[in-house]
């Protein structure tokens, strides 16, 4: 075998391999800072500088979330308001901008209604006069209704009567007194009270018409007296006789509960108490005789079943007038 040369110095040179990995770098562990680091600061201030970024990408995606909420609940809400005006585009050919008036205008609540108190005078266990062939306590009732269907079927009011059908019918029932009637129709917020009563007396010759506002020097007596003028405007015109000086009066009751009687022409003010119905009533309110119940004329004209009727036509043409209304036909 031929000898093999050798050559000086070979065993000096060394070949290295291209590194293709990144080396590994060993833990800092000393303290010392790392390339990029600023000297003298620890590892823990770059940690708590990591999370402050990551806190901060943290809240900015809170926001985005948020804001896109935002903007879909947005648009979800104009979808069908869009929707509707291009329906009432389509169907009519108006201007879109008009639909968003018509749909305020159809979603206003209705205005209330105003509340109307009937008294029907009497009733239970208090029949009130006798008259010929019926109570008074029956003639008040069946008047009372008669209005309460006149006021219900016009549609423009909220009739309310302050006793039922039992504590008005039932003897047996217990006594509504005045006071309680009035404030019942408190309670309902009644803009207007009447209450409605018959006259007797020993002599049947006695007749006429004649109703008590709630007296001077009351908070309600202006309107009351405007209410009564209605009233008796109406009961005259039908042929009724107006008792006294026009059919208005006030009454009051003394110490001794003895009647106290004024015209309407005397608007002085008087401390004693006046019907108990219009001393209790928050609002306008006017009691009324509409007959002698013991008056054979003024029972066919106003007592009996024709009558009754009769007189709540004229009841409610009055309240119509108080309010401003034109009765309906």
């Amino acid at each position: 075998m031929p000898r093999q040369e050798s050559y000086p110095y070979a065993s000096k040179i060394q070949y290295r391999r291209p590194q293709t990995t990144a080396p590994r770098r060993r833990p800092n562990t000393t303290g010392a800072a790392r390339p990029g680091q600023a000297p003298g600061r620890s590892p823990d201030w770059y940690a708590m500088r990591r999370r402050r970024r990551r806190n901060r990408r943290l809240v900015r995606g809170g926001l985005l979330v948020a804001l896109l909420c935002v903007v879909a609940a947005v648009v979800m809400f104009l979808i069908p308001s869009v929707e509707q005006i291009l329906a009432a585009v389509g169907d009519s050919g108006s201007e879109p901008a008009t639909a968003p008036a018509a749909a305020k205008a159809a979603a206003a609540p209705e205005p209330e209604l105003p509340v109307v108190a009937i008294d029907p005078g009497h009733g239970g266990v208090d029949r009130g006069s006798e008259g010929l062939g019926f109570g008074e306590y029956e003639m008040t009732w069946n008047t009372a209704n008669a209005l309460y269907d006149l006021l219900e079927a016009d549609g423009r009011f909220s009739p309310y009567l302050t006793i039922t059908e039992e504590e008005s019918q039932d003897p047996d029932c217990a006594r509504i007194k005045p006071s309680g009637r009035a404030q019942r129709a408190n309670a309902q917020g009644a803009q207007l009270l009447l209450s409605i009563h018959g006259n007797s007396d020993s002599a049947e010759s006695t007749s006429g018409y004649e109703c008590y506002p709630i007296p001077p020097g009351s908070a309600n007596h202006d309107e009351s007296l405007r209410f009564a003028q209605y009233l008796t405007e109406g009961f005259g015109a039908l042929g009724q006789r107006l008792r006294g000086v026009d059919g208005i009066r006030y009454i009051y009751y003394g110490e001794n509960d003895e009647k106290l009687l004024y015209e309407s022409t005397d608007t002085s003010v008087h401390d004693d108490p006046t019907f108990g119905v219009l001393e209790y009533a928050q609002c306008p309110a006017v009691l009324s005789e509409q007959c002698f119940i013991t008056n054979s004329a003024d029972v066919d004209l106003l007592g009996d079943e024709d009558g009754c009727q009769h007189a709540a036509q004229l009841y409610y043409e009055a309240i119509c007038s108080w309010f401003g209304m034109e009765p309906n036909q």
